[in-house]
């Protein structure tokens, strides 16, 4: 025997549990190359042990002779390569006969996937035959047991990503827990973007960046239900909205002061113990959230904490926010967002995705430079520059939060990736008018989300001394005109600066990375994706990833019909898509001028309150919403603050935006309460009145006689601010019909 020989047989025998199939595999691939007949060597080694006399030890003559061929035709680093790739066929076996037993727990699955992770990936893999299977099984048992993730995963998440997501999920290894929808989402984008079952896309691969994150499994749930005895807020989902409310306000006393079993309460340790200094945020990921068809946009709570102070103090931080993200399981919202789409019965089980928050610290304040919601179909094609296959995004400078929300008199960026550099806007008044004003930030002192004027933190910002990179983000107002300086001021002044994002645009190197990953996503996932990031440091994170909900296309188009001009209510030239709503009976309006000089917050928010009661009361009824600004918005002087479970019942929510020193380019698109309306299968139609040829008959809304104190007589001191229209009644039996064609755009609203 050379030395060659006998060092190779030594690496053979040191895995002498995995001796019969190191052998197969040796054999596998001779006969392959052609190198090896078995029936000879059979023959080989019956004769060599007649010789030797030794007739039982056939076995091992032909072993023997196996592995000296082998070794003599194989280069030494290619035969390390075989014997680790037996060794990881036989813990795939033992993987797949281990997930197949139904009393196998956690920890046995574990142990055989660490196993198999500690061998090198090398350059010759399982076969997929095998690997499937096992993939299959370790993703609907440990992610999701969605069949159309399961579809869609198995191409992607090998078991070594299982094997990793299991070392950092919380969660007793004797009970099954999935880790949720939006854990499921993001695990997959980012697989999919850094793949390791595929040829890595070099360029992609070093502009994305993946944050550390920890991951709760349901189960962690329902134990902490259990020791605190709240398995009777499972009964809540069967109550109405309003019961609802009452009953959480004290559910809420009652989770706040539970406990989590010790074994939990050691794993948070280990995980404050990993961040410290960090800021964290606790994402909602049910079982439901995220799947395809139904978003949950919004309906569940998502908690940043600053992780700063004592660790008791740190750990009394990261508790309260799981157990926040917990109790929004029982919202009116999202109780009504299930009955809505049928999913009442069916078991939620929250899940919590817990990450490093994303960004930089600037003296006491922490954020990300940007923030990114993107979508792969852009739905909103205002100009013919614009097309629909090449996608969207929402960009804002700080944490994302006013990315996914409509929030007060602020604008995010919206940018077409057709044409990035295109905007609604045409003069730099306007351009700095409906910019992003406000930022939200952690604050790390106080512990909280705070909302400050950007130009007012970027100077504080700087005047302490700390350095922050603006060249991506601010412009400057020079002779009349927005750029990009090469020096910024020593601070910047209202009215001559504006978030616009312009040079980060400006090249094809950002926008076409945001169209590469949302298509490659799109392409990979097999349907189209809403995806949140943030740009910072020169690195994309992939943050969360969803099904898009679009609105149902017609096919062929829409027709305008010929319609006789005193017949017309209304007409919109922009801001939708393709829609025919027909036969409505209500038109619940709400007055622009009358909701702005209500008193107090406290009556514009009754106004939603009644809102909700007439969309209850006119259940079985077809009727549309109709009134001023930003419906859903946080700002309440910009439109009706409603909830999903106020307006669900409508077909159409029609948003009024009159001018008011010029027109609001900003649309619902995108954000959580747009996902809101598509769901539900509501009509968006944003209409300015006040654009040259628009027609609003103002007339009709103001002489049609107001059956709120019929429907909601308990507020019939609102009536000067809602109505509530009967079409038929008020146009002779008829009823009104809204055509939207997006293509021309052109829409009318009729009676017929």
């Amino acid at each position: 025997m050379d030395l060659k020989t006998h060092i190779l047989y030594q690496k053979v025998i040191v895995h002498s549990h995995a001796y019969s199939t190191i052998l197969q595999v040796f054999e596998r691939v001779l006969r392959e190359k052609g190198l090896w007949d078995a029936g000879k060597a059979r023959q080989l080694a019956a004769q060599t042990a007649a010789e030797k006399r030794e007739g039982g030890k056939q076995d091992e003559f032909y072993n023997a002779h196996l592995c000296s061929v082998f070794f003599e035709k194989t280069d030494y680093d290619d035969v390390i390569e075989y014997i680790n790739l037996a060794r990881k066929e036989l813990l795939a076996r033992r993987i797949l006969e281990c997930l197949n037993v139904t009393a196998a727990d956690t920890a046995s699955v574990l142990n055989f996937l660490n196993e198999f992770c500690e061998i090198p990936v090398g350059k010759y893999h399982v076969s997929p035959t095998v690997t499937l299977g096992i993939r299959v099984d370790l993703i609907s048992r440990f992610i999701s047991d969605h069949q159309e993730y399961i579809s869609a995963a198995k191409n992607h998440i090998n078991m070594r990503d299982v094997a990793l997501l299991l070392s950092k999920s919380v969660g007793s290894v004797s009970q099954p827990g999935l880790v949720g929808g939006k854990t499921a989402g993001m695990i997959l984008a980012n697989r999919i973007l850094r793949p390791t079952l595929e040829a890595v896309d070099a360029n992609m691969a070093q502009a994305i960046e993946e944050t550390e994150s920890y991951f709760l499994k349901s189960s962690v749930a329902a134990e902490f239900l259990s020791k605190n005895n709240l398995q009777d807020c499972h009964s809540l989902k069967y109550l109405d909205g309003e019961s609802v409310g009452v009953v959480r306000q004290t559910l809420e006393e009652r989770f706040m002061a539970g406990k989590f079993t010790d074994e939990t309460s050691e794993k948070f340790r280990d995980i404050l113990a990993k961040t410290e200094g960090y800021p964290l945020i606790m994402r909602s990921s049910s079982y439901l959230e995220d799947s395809a068809g139904h978003s949950f946009s919004g309906k569940y709570d998502s908690v940043f904490i600053s992780n700063q102070g004592t660790f008791e103090e740190r750990f009394e931080e990261l508790t309260n926010a799981i157990k926040k993200v917990y109790l929004s399981v029982y919202s009116p919202s999202a109780i009504e967002y299930r009955r809505d789409n049928n999913l009442l019965d069916y078991n939620e089980r929250m899940a919590v995705l817990i990450q490093k928050v994303v960004g930089s610290r600037y003296g006491k304040y922490f954020f990300p430079l940007i923030s990114i919601v993107g979508f792969s179909t852009n739905m909103y094609c205002w100009s013919k520059r614009v097309k629909k296959e090449d996608g969207m995004l929402r960009i804002v400078m700080g944490l994302g939060t006013r990315a996914v929300e409509r929030v007060g008199d602020d604008y995010p960026r919206m940018v077409s990736l057709s044409a990035p550099a295109l905007r609604p806007e045409s003069t730099t008044g306007e351009q700095i008018k409906y910019s992003q004003r406000y930022m939200d930030v952690l604050n790390l002192e106080t512990r909280k989300i705070e909302t400050h004027n950007f130009v007012d933190l970027i100077n504080e910002i700087r005047t302490q001394g700390n350095e922050i990179d603006l060249r991506d983000i601010v412009s400057i107002a020079e002779d009349g005109v927005l750029k990009t300086p090469i020096m910024f001021p020593e601070k910047l002044e209202y009215g001559k600066c504006a978030i616009t994002f312009d040079n980060l645009l400006k090249g094809k190197k950002f926008p076409e990375l945001m169209k590469n990953v949302l298509k490659k996503v799109e392409s990979s996932s097999g349907m189209p994706v809403d995806m949140e990031f943030v740009y910072h440091g020169g690195k994309l994170y992939v943050l969360q990833c969803r099904h898009l909900s679009q609105p149902a296309e017609f096919e062929g188009g829409i027709t305008i019909p010929r319609v006789a001009e005193e017949d017309i209510l209304f007409t919109g030239r922009r801001g939708f898509s393709n829609a025919i709503v027909k036969d409505i009976e209500y038109i619940v309006f709400v007055d622009d001028e009358a909701y702005s000089n209500l008193p107090s917050a406290e009556k514009k928010v009754e106004i939603s309150r009644i809102v909700g009661r007439i969309n209850t009361a006119l259940e079985k009824k077809r009727f549309i919403l109709m009134g001023p600004g930003r419906w859903g918005s946080s700002n309440i002087d910009l439109g009706v603050p409603v909830k999903y479970n106020d307006i669900n019942r409508s077909r159409m929510l029609i948003e009024i935006a009159r001018k008011k020193g010029g027109v609001t380019p900003e649309v619902s698109y995108g954000t959580h309460f747009f996902q809101d309306l598509v769901e539900a299968q509501i009509i968006p139609l944003p209409l300015y009145p006040d654009e040259e040829g628009t027609v609003f008959n103002a007339g009709f809304f103001a002489k049609a006689k107001n059956l709120l104190s019929t429907i909601v007589p308990e507020r019939a001191e609102y009536e000067g601010v809602i109505k509530v229209i009967d079409v038929p009644r008020e146009c002779a039996g008829k009823r009104l019909f809204v055509y939207l064609d997006g293509e021309t755009p052109q829409g009318v609203g009729f009676v017929q």
